[in-house]
């Protein structure tokens, strides 16, 4: 065994492994990045480091990793397979900082630079247009409003007419009454004269009657027809106001959706901006790709003569790596110096405390630092994942998930009901507490683990005791 050797990790179990066969002298297991079919290394349990190395003292152990090669592939039915052994630099053995990995064309680095350049630029255009947001249109309940109004005023004015055409009415009758009263009360030269008087005024005074009584009724059809039509445009206001709040959630609820993917966007593009600086450094230098550091060249994805679409390959670090997580607020405040962060990576993976912290800058980010252990960490710009390890942390979910009412704040979630139709996904109402908020994301702590499905979003307006389905995003 051998410290800094990366299949002597892996035989010692310090890296995981996917193990094929194993025996006193060598330990087969399966590559974690398969380049056919069935790929499967077999190394000797004794250090030997590449076939220059080989002599009578060990060509026994080679001898039986063969044995073991035929005895594999004859189990596991193949017929037909290529073994290839790799020796030197760049086929697995230690190379130091600045040594050439490899020489690529300028040309093909020049198209693969702007190429990168143009997907950075989409990238970036892109996450704009998912922050931006959209905004409900109001037009529809101004003009409801403008109605209504307009409504209300006519409502006043036919009141108004109807008031006066009444007032008019009854002043004539008023005016009949009296002269009826004169006629009975006046001197006459005969009894004939003062009966033809009274009759005329009595006949006045019946159709000043019939005028005000349909003055009245013609007043009140007025009033209850404004009226009626003061109410529908009401109705067509509040209906109005309720669509535009409708509209306002929903509009909301995509905008938070479009900012989270904005942050994944933002994401990709700092991969990318990583991509193109690795390009621009190896068009820098001509063309030619220099280990970063001393260490292990675990692969490099790169064939003679075929078009590169980027500069690829890993090494595993003779040194401890620094890693720095950039982490949003919401995130940070789950994290302090001494939080255990679990860290993977393609080809390696370990717990690791947190040893500073920076102060937030402009967009609130903060960074923190850990040492990693050796392995088979890939040297430079690299992503890595990290899980908050140890005691019970509140969940970050996306903002649009969590919701408000008079009792609280809940949110909802699907479980799984026997009802008469069967099993059934039902929606249910579970209050959780908001530790923190962010533009995006909200820490809450609640009755929530890791399986609890959250409805995050949804095609229609949904309420605990909903029967829903669940649509595959895939």
């Amino acid at each position: 065994m051998k410290n800094d050797c990366l299949f002597c990790a892996i035989i010692a179990g310090e890296i995981p492994s996917k193990k094929v066969y194993e025996d006193e002298q060598c330990y087969a297991f399966y590559d974690i990045e398969p380049q056919a079919p069935t790929h499967f290394l077999v190394v000797p349990k004794e250090h030997i480091c590449c076939a220059a190395k080989i002599d009578e003292s060990n060509s026994g152990v080679v001898a039986h990793c063969f044995e073991v090669i035929a005895k594999i592939c004859k189990e596991l039915g193949v017929e037909s397979y290529r073994i290839v052994n790799n020796c030197g630099d760049q086929a697995g053995q230690t190379v130091k900082a600045g040594d050439t990995l490899a020489v690529f064309d300028a040309a093909e680095v020049d198209r693969a630079v702007n190429a990168k350049r143009a997907a950075l630029q989409q990238a970036r255009t892109q996450a704009a247009q998912q922050t931006a947001g959209d905004t409900a249109d109001p037009y529809a309940a101004q003009l409801a409003q403008q109605q209504l109004e307009r409504a209300y005023e006519e409502t006043h004015r036919i009141y108004a007419d109807g008031e006066e055409s009444v007032s008019r009415a009854q002043t004539k009758r008023d005016e009949a009454a009296a002269a009826l009263e004169k006629a009975r009360n006046a001197s006459y030269a005969d009894d004939a004269e003062k009966q033809a008087a009274v009759e005329n005024a009595a006949a006045a005074l019946e159709a000043a009657e019939d005028a005000l009584y349909s003055a009245q009724k013609a007043a009140e059809d007025a009033n209850n027809a404004a009226l009626s039509a003061a109410q529908s445009a009401e109705d067509n206001r509040n209906t109005a106001l309720h669509t535009l709040e409708k509209e306002q959630e929903t509009t909301e609820k995509q905008n938070a959706l479009d900012r989270a993917a904005a942050a994944v966007t933002a994401s990709d593009a700092e991969t990318l901006q990583a991509e193109l600086d690795a390009l621009l450094a190896v068009q820098q230098a001509g063309g030619t790709l220099t280990a970063p550091s001393d260490g292990t060249l675990v692969s490099l994805d790169l064939v003679v003569g075929q078009p590169s679409p980027a500069v690829g390959g890993q090494l595993a670090a003779d040194a401890d790596f620094t890693a720095e997580i950039p982490l949003e607020e919401s995130q940070a405040n789950l994290v302090s110096v001494g939080t255990v962060l679990h860290l993977s990576q393609s080809r390696a993976s370990c717990d690791a405390a947190v040893q500073s912290l920076s102060a937030p800058d402009e967009n609130g980010t903060v960074t923190a630092k850990c040492t990693l252990s050796k392995g088979a960490w890939c040297a430079g710009a690299a992503n890595a994942s990290a899980t908050v390890q140890g005691e019970k942390r509140p969940c970050v979910l996306p903002a649009s998930a969590v919701h408000k009412d008079n009792t609280g704040c809940y949110v909802l979630a699907i479980e799984q009901k026997a009802t008469i139709l069967g099993q059934q996904n039902i929606v249910v109402s579970l209050p959780v507490t908001v530790a923190e908020t962010g533009d995006t994301t909200a820490a809450v702590s609640g009755a929530l683990d890791a399986d609890t499905q959250v409805i995050v979003s949804s095609t229609r307006a949904v309420q605990a005791g909903d029967r829903v389905k669940i649509h595959d995003a895939s």
